[in-house]
């Protein structure tokens, strides 16, 4: 079943390669329905549910009436692509003999060595992006073992046209033939079995040659090794040296980042045990233990990252869907998608962009024919990027639609008995990240009410970021997202408070300055500090976490910034920045909504992580 559909879409594709058939609307919503029923199918044979034909009957019609003007199959373009070689040969000049000691083994299990030469067109722009999916394609059904030229030079696409690959694989040569042809921008390509006794191959006829007798092999076998010997200064081109990797269970990775975290909290042990005894002998070797410790947690920290790239190469699909579906014109431009996150932060990080997303298409561009009475291009453009700035992840997601106006914020906002007195547009517009708030007056089964911005702000919290918003009316919106590169380590601002210590995360600190009893303005329902020729609240820890702090007429806040608003988190004391290793906490604490979780100590004692935004929120929640 699922052979049918997809050798029709071959076809299709083959149309449109060839100029055939042209490529509309229509054909890629087809191509498009294709592959999710594909996925469908893929579900069905993991739960061992039999496949129907019935289940692509419909399918298969729309592609045999799209394909009705003609076009010519993949089978006989194999063919020709495979017949017009000219001068093309695969040129294996220097084949490891371990390669060829891979191949022996490997031939008591059934598998069989081709070698594969291919020309790319001449017209092809993205050489080096061709030749990987040619790779990768019959990666799925083998091992490439060797390339000419060498894995880098294919990578960056520095070569003419021709490349040629030893292929090991249990497939026939036909079916190697199809996975080739399956591919676009092919001039030619040739296919033969490998010879083992012709390391090598210079010309196409050899390949033609009967095979050589025993005595003859031998020979070969041991000039190909000298040869390769002898040709150390042109040295063999490996794909091994592309593919020099291996599946690791993430769980694995988790516990060996677990126990690099535990390195860590030792690490700080034994540093203030040498600092409070003033040890000068172990000076020396700790700093040496503290510097390679740190090059251990850089290298399992990059170990676990992932491009974000797989979930922004989701995002193309559903703009393009969801513009259909409203009848509105968009294009969704993707920058950064190579920037790289933990592997945690960045599957977790799909629902909050998607609802981004959708508000984006849904309540932000406006209807075509709105747009161009308003002077802006019919197609609406949504930006989404992300770049590295120092140890976090900046993700950018903006709109040119018609942006968010305070008034009918106010307005819902008012109805919702928030208090909305004295409050700038820009504090107005902060308010649709309150929970339940929402301006839109109708439900749609896209974005819902627009319900839900709280939520994403939570799960931006619970990854250890924050989410900020502008917005300007019939300009566009946009959302900053700033993420850790990793959820398990950070650098946190030491705090005490009575006798007690607290870490906040140090990418959340703008300044810490010293505040005098008499500078704190005391309003009708909250207290303040001058900052910046501006009004903060302050929050006093000692209170609000219920433990005796010092009586001191001096306190040290800890401006914060959270969500574009500051805040002074009041300390009785600076300990100082250090790196600590994030531990979860018992659930009763979690449910306080205080703490996002602890920490061991140098000295062994267990600190908690205070949640900077819960308790501003909370602050906020108060005043309003």
């Amino acid at each position: 079943v699922m052979t049918q559909l997809t050798h029709k879409m071959e076809n299709i594709f083959e149309l449109f390669k060839t100029g055939t058939l042209q490529v509309t609307q229509q054909s890629i919503s087809l191509i498009f329905k294709c592959l999710d029923r594909l996925s469908e199918l893929v579900e069905d044979l993991r739960e061992e549910r039999d496949l129907q034909p019935a289940q692509i009957a419909d399918l298969l019609a729309e592609l045999d009436q799209t394909e009705h003007s003609g076009g010519i199959s993949t089978e006989t373009e194999a063919s020709q692509k495979s017949t017009a070689v000219g001068a093309l040969t695969p040129q294996l000049q220097q084949i490891d003999p371990s390669d060829l000691y891979v191949i022996e083994q490997a031939a008591g299990d059934g598998y069989q060595a081709v070698q594969i030469a291919v020309r790319l067109d001449a017209q092809s722009m993205l050489k080096g992006a061709r030749a990987f999916l040619i790779m990768e394609k019959l990666g799925q059904a083998g091992d490439v073992l060797y390339t000419e030229p060498d894995a880098q030079t294919l990578e960056e696409g520095t070569f003419e046209s021709d490349f040629s690959l030893l292929y090991l694989t249990q497939q026939t040569l036909a079916d190697v033939e199809q996975n080739i042809a399956s591919n676009s921008e092919i001039e030619a390509f040739v296919v033969a079995p490998f010879d083992p006794s012709a390391a090598v191959l210079e010309e196409a006829e050899e390949l033609l040659q009967p095979v050589p007798t025993p005595e003859s092999e031998t020979s070969a076998l041991q000039q190909a090794t000298t040869e390769t010997k002898e040709k150390s200064s042109a040295p063999a081109h490996h794909a091994s040296a592309q593919n020099q990797s291996i599946r690791v269970d993430l769980n694995r990775l988790d516990s060996f980042l677990d126990l690099v975290s535990e390195l860590v909290v030792y690490r700080n042990q034994l540093e203030d045990v040498s600092e409070r005894e003033n040890i000068e002998a172990v000076k020396d070797p700790l700093e040496q233990v503290s510097r390679l410790t740190s090059e251990l947690q850089d290298l399992v920290l990059r170990i676990r990252m992932q491009q974000v790239n797989v979930v922004f190469s989701r995002f193309p699909r559903m703009v393009r869907d969801l513009s259909n579906e409203l009848q509105k014109e968009m294009e969704l431009v993707i920058f950064g998608e190579e920037t790289e996150l933990d592997k945690t932060v960045v599957s977790e990080l799909s629902e909050p962009l998607v609802h981004l997303l959708r508000n984006s298409v849904d309540h932000g561009i406006e209807a075509p024919d709105v747009r161009e009475k308003l002077g802006k291009p019919r197609k609406g453009t949504i930006r989404l990027a992300a770049y590295q700035e120092g140890n976090r992840v900046i993700i950018t997601l903006e709109d040119d639609g018609k942006g968010l106006d305070p008034q009918v914020i106010k307005a819902s906002a008012e109805k919702k008995g928030l208090a909305t007195e004295g409050l700038s547009d820009e504090a107005l517009q902060q308010l649709i990240f309150h929970p339940g708030f929402s301006t839109a007056q109708e439900v749609t089964n896209i974005s819902g009410r627009g319900v839900g911005m709280d939520a994403v702000q939570s799960k931006i919290t619970q990854l250890g970021g924050t989410i900020e918003m502008k917005s300007q009316p019939n300009k566009g919106t946009q959302f900053v997202i700033k993420l850790p590169l990793t959820l398990s380590i950070i650098q946190a601002l030491m705090v005490r408070v009575g006798a007690e210590t607290f870490a906040i995360p140090l990418n959340l600190v703008e300044r810490v300055v010293m505040v005098k009893e008499e500078e704190i303005i005391q309003t009708v329902s909250d207290e303040v500090y001058r900052f910046q020729e501006e009004l903060i609240p302050l929050v006093r820890t000692d209170q609000l976490l219920a433990i005796e702090g010092d009586p001191s007429e001096k306190k040290f806040a800890i401006i914060v910034n959270n969500d574009q608003q500051f805040h002074g988190i009041l300390a009785d004391e600076l300990i100082g920045q250090q790196e600590i290793v994030i531990k979860k906490i018992d659930p009763l604490l979690q449910k306080l909504n205080r703490y996002q979780g602890a920490t061991i100590m140098g000295n062994g004692s267990i600190a908690l992580i205070l949640d900077i935004h819960a308790i501003c929120q909370e602050k906020k929640d108060d005043r309003l």
